[in-house]
């Protein structure tokens, strides 16, 4: 059976994709596939903050977006490289979708708080901040071994298309992001996985001093950081300090997991789950993304936040 498939199908960790090192054709794909769940388990907590936002001075909300709007581009982009080297992307059923709260990250990353879908308060901005931290590592993992981080996972992906060099098929569908261009190589690819770990979770820097020269180069953890310290990241004397302005965080609307009858959720799981589908085919016969369910399932889940109900994120095929 395959791993990149098969949705029932066992899926490895992290931990055992970077101890194996240099991986075969094949857990290559496993790897990339597990890399679109990754990626994807993020998006969920991310716009439920971004929804939750009502009066905003200081426009905390286009942070937020700016964050998620990332990792659903390296979410595509792990589907681009996964399509390039013969793999087929699975992400259109139930085992895809992660059942939250969850208290650890697909592929095995345990989480010391739990990943849920809640307001943007400074309690979710510490759950963010430790989704999002740098490789130092930063959360209490289990006592009786060192934890595989992501960034050694995708160290592992690199060192594997430099050994491997895998061949790639310059002309396989692929979802056109307006920042990236088509992999047509080996550098290619291990460009678009740099760019995944500098942007989001991979990087090697320390908790106060990110690498960056520049505010744009931020990667998500310091951003998160600068809400939940209310201070912006200024530089200092050539070192980057949480020192400057004071943020305010924006008012938000409280919500809940409703058990009402009929499930109030309902639509926006169907919607969730047709765009799920949709974006797998994107990949499979070259359809272009549905951005009108995009936008439909964000009014659908900004409607139900407004009433105090939680956005299930939960997959309804129409079929049960």
């Amino acid at each position: 059976m395959n791993p990149v498939t098969a949705g029932t199908a066992r899926v490895k960790t992290i931990r055992e994709y970077v101890e194996a090192g240099t991986l075969s054709l094949d857990d290559l794909k496993g790897a990339l596939q597990l890399a679109m769940r990754l990626e994807f388990s993020t998006i969920p907590p991310y716009l439920c903050a971004q929804w939750s936002v009502k009066r905003d001075p200081d426009r905390v909300e286009g942070v937020v977006h700016e964050v998620v709007s990332q990792e659903m581009s390296h979410f595509a982009l792990a589907g681009n490289l996964l399509a390039a080297i013969g793999g087929r992307p699975s992400i259109g059923h139930a085992d895809f979708v992660p059942d939250y709260p969850i208290d650890e990250l697909p592929g095995g990353i345990p989480q010391e708080l739990p990943v849920d879908l809640k307001p943007l308060r400074k309690d979710q901005l510490a759950v963010f901040m430790q989704i999002e931290t740098p490789e130092f590592p930063p959360v209490a993992f289990r006592a009786d071994r060192t934890p595989a981080t992501i960034g050694a996972f995708y160290d592992t992906i690199i060192m594997t298309f430099q050994t491997l060099c895998p061949e790639i098929d310059p002309e396989a569908h692929a979802v056109d992001l307006p920042s990236s261009h088509r992999i047509e190589n080996v550098a290619d690819a291990i460009e678009v996985i740099d760019r995944i770990k500098s942007e989001g979770e991979g990087v090697q820097d320390s908790p106060d001093q990110p690498s960056g020269e520049e505010r744009g180069s931020f990667a998500h953890y310091y951003l998160f950081k600068e809400l939940w310290l209310q201070k912006r990241l200024v530089k200092v004397g050539g070192k980057w300090s949480f020192s400057g302005a004071h943020i305010d965080l924006p008012d938000v609307y409280d919500f809940r997991h409703s058990l009402a009858e009929p499930n109030p959720s309902a639509e926006f799981n169907r919607t969730f789950s047709q765009l799920l589908i949709d974006l797998e085919s994107c990949w499979t016969s070259g359809a272009p993304p549905n951005v009108a369910a995009m936008f439909q399932l964000q009014i659908l889940g900004r409607d139900l936040i407004k009433r105090g109900i939680r956005p299930e994120f939960r997959w309804d095929d129409g079929t049960s």
